[in-house]
């Protein structure tokens, strides 16, 4: 696969890693959260138009919005800073998920 959906999945899972060590304070809901969120990217990871220029600044804008996640979580953060990184990895993954369902209309 492209090297844009490589990189998105590595750095979901190392904010994965990042989140599931960080504080006591974090919740088991935020990592169920991010594995939603992760689910979609395997779900759809062979969909033709991830190719595109349009599906390749998708997946960069949610790899990237990941790489921020795993950086919060793994400084140490406080349960608030790393509930707004994964809103912003959340907000890339529904844009990914609504271009699927958009692009996955039939016309009848």
């Amino acid at each position: 696969m492209s090297g844009g959906m490589n990189a998105a999945k590595e750095a979901v899972d190392r904010a994965m890693e990042a989140v599931m060590g960080a504080a006591p304070g974090v919740s088991r809901d935020l990592v169920t959260r991010l594995q939603l969120a992760r689910n979609i990217l395997l779900e759809n990871e062979r969909k033709i138009w991830l190719r595109t220029k349009a599906g390749r600044e998708m997946l960069d804008a949610f790899g990237e919005a990941a790489s921020r996640l795993a950086e919060v979580a793994g400084s140490g953060s406080g349960p608030g800073e790393i509930e707004a990184a994964l809103e912003e990895v959340e907000l890339h993954a529904a844009k990914i998920y609504e271009e699927i369902r958009r692009r996955s209309m039939v016309v009848t």
